[in-house]
């Protein structure tokens, strides 16, 4: 079933909403911010009826009440000040409050069970997920608020209450001509759609261009190596016609919205003063002396413009909200699949005895995406101080063993493993968050160490050769000045990792290619280090250097064949 462009918006801002609402401070600040609201609206209506009273006084020539008038409209003018700031205040806070419970629950859901690995996979229909848990939701909730501030929840009543007095001024000419340029307004429906769509396709193209750029600043040296200048600014000027094409004609659907808008916006200003004509004309007024008819005719003509500005205020209201429903659009998406079809992270039994780390029973590795079958049948224990070498031609499935061991490719057969507390991996290609030196040593979030503490961390990095770093950075405390990634050559960043595994002790550790950076005379120091220490290795690699490392081989032929050998480790 398909529903219509606004229901579908309703129903997922609705549902945005449920999580706005997810914590008491955010319904605390939402009322408070109504509540300061409601109370602007009653302290402006007076503010507004000042100049009527001025005219008063002034025309009659009423110099006691002068003074009193002045007193009068001061300490409105004040209640206004604070209410308005205070109203803003709010709704900029409430902002907050809401992005840090959105953002919070899609981090959650988006991190939580590697869906940020699946969803990054390609396996779902959710483009530039980065985009959409901070641009998107930005400018999703900045859209939202400068309607709260616009007093969004308060104009109905506010358009009710005007609707009434210009009813008293004007008697029923008034509001039905107000309400007839408001149903007029609805123009504005028919060029909200458009609109909104391509406000999605512009963030989108955004967030292409985006990570074009991104990417070219991971893999600047390497670019720079292979040449791909060319190519990749063909790629990147390619991504910014796109995206210029794409604001070309977000902007001219735009120009229609601002025109019907605009037009609504000015007819109001002169509608207000022929609808107070009518009264006056008809002699209503003739009891009146020439101060109170000034002051009725100032008066009426701001109730009669205020609903016209509480109406217009709605019709404006379309254009924000045209933009809000295209980044609402691709944040309450990106909600839907995390929520409704999460890739479950497959978490596996552990073995039966503790000798064996690992156990593969008539395993079939398939690779997700396509179904090839990439290794099968396979059949392996790996028990504890028993490494295992597992080597084979490009594609033939090495790396896919370690995804399904780590849970994030569903498999066939029986599969056995010690929990992922107990279990270390050190992926082909490297990462390192921020933080410290010892965070990264220690694996994040770390207190400062004792003496004892520091002098062991020194001594790993002493052994694995980056006994500079701690002067680079420093000491243990400190970071390079940039990101790790880029500090760090790639057989620094290997080596970096092997300390923190070395500091961590494992009981079992799932390698990928872990030291193909670095020599071959470090890589038998680091090897023997982590036999040292009791921590049992599963490498993927392709040196035959590797060989004399490990007990057993698990040799992959890349047309679903294997068969294991057992080696003779120098260890």
């Amino acid at each position: 079933m398909r529903y219509s462009f606004s229901l579908r918006f309703l129903l997922r801002f609705w549902k945005l909403h449920l999580i706005f609402y997810s914590s008491q401070a955010s319904i605390a600040v939402f009322f408070l911010l109504i509540t300061v609201s409601a109370l602007y609206q009653f302290v402006g209506y007076r503010v507004g009826l000042i100049s009527g009273n001025f005219f008063e006084v002034l025309v009659n020539k009423d110099q006691d009440e002068f003074g009193w008038v002045c007193l009068k409209s001061t300490g409105l003018i004040l209640a206004a000040t604070v209410t308005k700031a205070g109203k803003d205040f709010l709704s900029r806070r409430l902002m907050v409050v809401w992005r840090r419970s959105l953002t919070g629950h899609l981090q959650e859901l988006y991190i939580r069970g590697d869906n940020f690995y699946h969803i990054q996979g390609g396996r779902q229909e959710v483009d530039n997920p980065d985009q959409r848990l901070t641009a998107d939701v930005s400018s999703m909730l900045t859209s939202y608020q400068l309607l709260i501030q616009n007093d969004l929840f308060i104009l109905p009543a506010a358009t009710g209450y005007y609707a009434y007095k210009a009813y008293c001024a004007s008697t029923w000419v008034g509001p039905t001509a107000m309400f007839g340029l408001f149903l007029l307004s609805f123009l504005n429906k028919f060029l909200m759609s458009p609109v909104a769509k391509r406000t999605a396709r512009l963030e989108k193209r955004e967030g292409d261009f985006r990570y074009l750029h991104t990417n070219l600043r991971e893999h600047a040296e390497a670019l720079a190596l292979q040449a791909g200048g060319e190519e990749e600014l063909a790629r990147s000027q390619s991504s910014l016609g796109l995206l210029c094409t794409a604001q070309e004609h977000l902007y001219d659907w735009t120009l229609a919205l601002d025109l019907s808008t605009n037009l609504f916006s000015y007819l109001g200003s002169i509608l207000s003063y022929l609808v107070i004509s009518i009264p006056i004309f008809s002699g209503y007024y003739d009891n009146l002396n020439n101060g109170e008819l000034t002051k009725a005719i100032s008066n009426n003509s701001f109730v009669c413009m205020q609903l016209v500005w509480q109406m217009t205020q709605l019709v404006n209201m379309a254009d924000t909200a045209a933009s809000m429903a295209g980044s609402t659009h691709r944040v309450a998406e990106m909600l839907e699949v995390l929520e409704w079809g999460p890739r479950e992270q497959h978490h596996h039994p552990e073995p039966p005895q503790e000798v064996v780390m690992v156990s593969l029973q008539n395993t079939d590795i398939v690779a997700p995406s396509s179904g090839k079958v990439l290794v099968n049948a396979l059949s392996l224990e790996l028990v504890r101080g028993k490494d295992v070498l597992v080597m084979g031609p490009s594609g033939a499935g090495k790396t896919s063993i370690l995804r399904v061991l780590r849970g994030l490719w569903p498999t066939s057969g029986c599969v056995a493993m010690l929990g992922h507390h107990q279990t270390a991996c050190l992926p082909q290609r490297e990462f390192l968050g921020e933080g410290s030196l010892r965070s990264q040593l220690e694996g994040g979030g770390s207190e400062m160490g004792g003496y004892e503490e520091d002098a062991s961390l020194l001594d790993l990095l002493n052994l694995v050769g980056l006994s500079g770093l701690v002067v680079r950075c420093g000491g243990l405390d400190g970071g390079p000045g940039q990101a790790w990634s880029q500090a760090l050559s790639p057989g620094e960043r290997q080596r970096l990792l092997w300390a923190r595994l070395l500091h961590q002790r494992p009981a079992l550790a799932l390698l990928d290619e872990a030291t193909s950076a670095v020599s071959e005379e470090v890589q038998e120091v680091l090897y023997r280090e982590a036999r040292a220490r009791d921590i049992t290795m599963l490498s993927v690699g392709h040196r035959n250097s590797l060989r004399s490392l490990h007990s057993q081989l698990l040799l992959l032929d890349g047309h679903g064949g294997w068969r294991v050998e057992d080696l003779a480790p120098l260890l």
